[in-house]
């Protein structure tokens, strides 16, 4: 067994200040997303779309993966948002059983949107995690 370092009220306080400033985030976004007629689902489905690193687009598998939930409510959220027009299907050109995920114009234009303001707002969250941090180091 490993031992741990003792865990002082200060260390509380900090925890409790950092979950609480990313709930704090996860609301705001959830309003900037609603502010665009996204859920935050959707939000995140665009923005995995959109940061899929691979050399292909990603596949609804990917973005499941991406959005921690099962394949089936992957495909659920990518038919609601592909109705508002966000996103388009297409099968895969080697492999005609797997779907590849792309953003209309409209979805980058949404995306970009909400993208810029999250960048502010996580830089300000960066800001509350380095603090805990290097509070933890120095203890």
């Amino acid at each position: 067994m490993t031992s741990r370092r003792r865990i002082t009220n200060a260390d509380y306080t900090r925890l409790l200040r950092l979950r609480t400033r990313l709930r704090k985030f996860e609301h705001w976004s959830a309003e900037q997303a609603a502010a665009m007629g996204l859920t935050a689902s959707q939000h995140q489905l665009l923005l995995a779309i959109r940061g899929h690193e691979g050399s292909d687009d990603p596949t609804i598998g990917d973005v499941a993966d991406y959005l921690l939930v099962r394949h089936n409510t992957a495909v659920e959220l990518v038919n609601r948002t592909q109705e508002l027009g966000l996103i388009d299907r297409s099968r895969d050109g080697d492999d005609h059983r797997v779907v590849r995920l792309t953003l209309t114009s409209e979805g980058r234009k949404r995306l970009n949107a909400l993208s810029a303001d999250h960048i502010e707002e996580l830089a300000r969250l960066a800001e509350v995690v380095d603090e805990l941090f290097d509070t933890l180091h120095t203890t």
